[in-house]
């Protein structure tokens, strides 16, 4: 013959009892580490430090980097040309220029000359810069220069003493100094000219092709 046991209801009540006490213990401590801890917090101290609003000193340093070649093209021949733009976390991109030079001094006669025709393909850099064609006579003993230039970020655009703004802020007048990134590429094109289309013997062009990218960086103060 089997016999339950019933449960101790005075033990159930002393249970609760313990929990409820328990709690209510937790509670009063919660209450004791707000009013006392948390209200003796400075708030500014929880507000990261480049989000607190200061004056900042700007100095600027900048770089300018150059890569040089330079091919015989005869008439019709291209010259291909690359240039991959990469900055540091601390790099700003000012411009970009591409410089073809070439001095045609080897002409048959008069009405002879020779031209370069320069096209660019920026598909795969950042910021979407415009792809530009453009050509240039190769004339006798000229410097004249043709020259395609990309500029990004002017940086004495901006005034160096900024006052009243986060670190994140000053850093954000530079934003577009950190586009166009990526491979840049060309394709130089010699075109011999000749006076009614005849067909006369040239030597061909040196033509000498100049990457010239500007970048800078930045380093603030605060005052």
């Amino acid at each position: 013959m089997f016999r339950f046991k019933k449960p101790d209801e005075g033990g159930a009540f002393y249970q609760k009892e313990r929990r409820m006490v328990t709690f209510v213990a937790i509670f009063i401590v919660i209450l004791i580490f707000d009013t006392i801890v948390l209200r003796t917090i400075d708030p500014q101290r929880l507000i990261p430090p480049d989000e607190t609003s200061k004056d900042w000193l700007i100095e600027i340093s900048v770089t300018e980097e150059t890569e040089t070649i330079s091919e015989e093209l005869s008439a019709n021949q291209i010259l291909e040309t690359t240039y991959t733009v990469m900055l540091s976390e601390n790099e700003y991109l000012q411009s970009v220029s591409l410089v073809i030079q070439c001095s045609d001094e080897d002409e048959p006669g008069e009405g002879f000359s020779d031209e370069v025709l320069a096209r660019t393909t920026l598909d795969a850099v950042d910021g979407s810069p415009t792809d530009k064609e453009e050509s240039g006579s190769c004339l006798e003993n000229t410097e004249d220069d043709l020259v395609l230039s990309w500029t990004f970020m002017d940086a004495s655009s901006v005034e160096l003493n900024q006052t009243e703004k986060t670190e994140t802020e000053v850093l954000a007048l530079f934003e577009t100094g950190k586009t166009g990134t990526g491979l840049w590429a060309a394709e130089i094109e010699l075109q011999v000219v000749t006076p009614g289309g005849i067909t006369a013997v040239d030597n061909g062009e040196q033509v000498t092709v100049t990457w010239i990218v500007s970048t800078f960086e930045i380093n603030l103060t605060a005052n």
